[in-house]
């Protein structure tokens, strides 16, 4: 009887055995198989975030350009061109004409020379007296935009300026010294690739060392200028 419980007890083992494993998951070469894409109906997603795509920077159409530019405007002297000399009393409402020469050197900056003639009614200390002005110096001109038609700028520059006019006598009056800041705002727009125009605005504040004895000490005098320039631009855009 004993031996006879033993069998069944050792058949039972058996069988409990024999299910387990047939439970058993298959081993990892099978999952690995499981998730090859070359395996037909297995695809993998790629869920990562693409990257931002690369925006290419704008043409750059001044670094080398030589800059080529006339203006012409109406110019007005303000304040004093000596301590007992008003400007108004020996210059009127004037013309001024204006010439630079740049060279771009960077993608929004140019450098060059300005050059200024000017000439003047009559002040109101005089009837028929004529009154004219030279300057010459150099600037620095920054570009706000790059790559388009429309191209506002400001310019800073320095200088030296000379202004005469004849006295109620007609004796000649002459008045120069530094120019020792000129500001310029403009826009120029580019009606072919080589040829553009546009507003200007400018501001210089000049102190006349050389003067007549008479004419008291040394005082800034103030220039306003507004007109319309052309640009001429090698090799264009």
């Amino acid at each position: 009887m004993l031996l006879f419980r033993a069998k069944r007890l050792a058949t039972s083992a058996l069988l409990v055995a024999s299910a387990t494993q047939a439970q058993t998951p298959p081993p990892s070469s099978s999952l690995g198989a499981a998730l090859d894409p070359s395996v037909p109906g297995v695809h993998i997603v790629d869920d990562s975030e693409p990257l931002a795509p690369l925006v290419a920077p704008a043409k750059d159409v001044l670094r080398g350009h030589v800059l080529v530019g006339a203006a012409v405007g109406a110019n007005w002297s303000l304040g004093s061109l000596g301590s007992q000399v008003t400007s108004a009393s020996g210059l009127g409402t004037g013309l001024a004409l204006q010439g630079d020469l740049a060279l771009g050197v960077s993608r929004a900056i140019s450098l060059g020379v300005w050059g200024e003639l000017g000439r003047y009614g009559d002040g109101s200390a005089c009837s028929g007296c004529a009154g004219s002005a030279f300057g010459v110096g150099p600037f620095v001109r920054y570009h706000l935009t790059q790559g388009l038609r429309f191209d506002p700028w400001v310019l800073a520059g320095a200088g030296f300026r000379s202004v005469s006019f004849e006295d109620s006598v007609g004796a000649k009056q002459t008045f120069s010294g530094p120019q020792w800041l000129r500001l310029e705002l403009g826009a120029d727009f580019y009606a072919w690739s080589g040829v553009g125009l546009g507003p200007y605005a400018s501001l210089s504040l000049s102190s006349y060392g050389r003067r007549p004895e008479n004419t008291g000490d040394t005082t800034v005098n103030t220039e306003l200028s507004a007109g319309l320039r052309f640009l001429f631009d090698l090799p264009g855009r």
